[in-house]
């Protein structure tokens, strides 16, 4: 895990530096235990304790993650959505009928100044 660059989540270089040596500390202090294979209560008693260690390392490496930006907390309020009123249907058909007159008119015109 130390083969991670750590410092470019951050835009603080101090403050990235020092979640990256917490995060470092925490990975050094975390070390598989060995155990006896024949002794099966023994085995799942570590690994209990093995992943209360792992959980315990994680909400840690959380915590840090959360002082160096808390802008990264996803769940927190996000902004209540905005919806535009429509526009009305009657709007969009008055602009239609406008239109489509103007059209028949000039054609009416251009008819007639040819003709006559």
């Amino acid at each position: 895990m130390s083969k991670h660059r750590w410092d470019l989540f951050a835009a603080d270089r101090a403050e990235a530096n020092a979640v990256s040596e917490e995060i470092r500390r925490l990975d050094a202090a975390h070390e598989v235990t060995a155990v006896p294979a024949d002794d099966a209560g023994l085995l799942a008693d570590a690994a209990r304790d093995q992943l209360d260690r792992d959980i315990a390392a994680i909400e840690r490496a959380a915590a840090a993650l959360r002082r160096a930006d808390p802008a990264l907390e996803v769940w927190t309020d996000p902004p209540p959505p905005t919806m535009q009123k429509p526009r009305p249907v009657w709007l969009l058909i008055g602009v239609l009928w406008l239109s489509t007159a103007l059209v028949t008119l000039v054609a009416a015109f251009a008819i007639s100044a040819l003709i006559g």
